[in-house]
């Protein structure tokens, strides 16, 4: 009796080991939600948007998280900027897109040091006005 309880142990114990699974390296641990990534779908820009406007979104992370850096990402981010973000503004100057005029006239008014708005002169009206918001911070 003792022999065959001997040979039923190895026995289990080997049947466990064979039906245990092994990890497969290239199987996720979870499903993202991500669908580009996932699916490994390619979204263009038209889908992003698209997306964007069938679920209202109003977050950058959102655009992100659902298309990773692609061209439906930027169409996502155009949904959004054209929706939900308000002209830009640079020390109460209106921006027409990024502010950079702006900041090179006040970065060229600090570098020169100028303190009289009628010292502010450029190529452009942005770089003025930042030229003039550098005199109004500074003097």
């Amino acid at each position: 009796m003792n022999k065959l309880f001997l040979l039923i142990i190895p026995v289990f114990f080997l049947a466990g080991c064979a039906s245990s699974p092994e990890k497969d390296s290239e199987q996720p641990l979870y499903r993202s939600y991500n669908k580009a990534a996932y699916e490994e779908t390619i979204y263009d820009y038209d889908d992003g948007y698209e997306w964007a406007v069938d679920n209202d979104i109003s977050d950058f992370d959102d655009c992100q998280y659902e298309f990773d850096t692609s061209e439906a990402e930027d169409g996502c981010n155009d949904y959004i900027i054209e929706n939900y973000t308000g002209p830009q503004s640079f020390f109460g100057y209106d921006c027409t897109e990024d502010c950079s005029g702006h900041q090179a006239g006040y970065g060229w008014a600090e570098e020169n040091d100028i303190y009289d708005i009628d010292d502010c002169y450029g190529n452009s009206q942005s770089f003025e006005e930042g030229c003039y918001a550098y005199v109004e911070e500074n003097y």
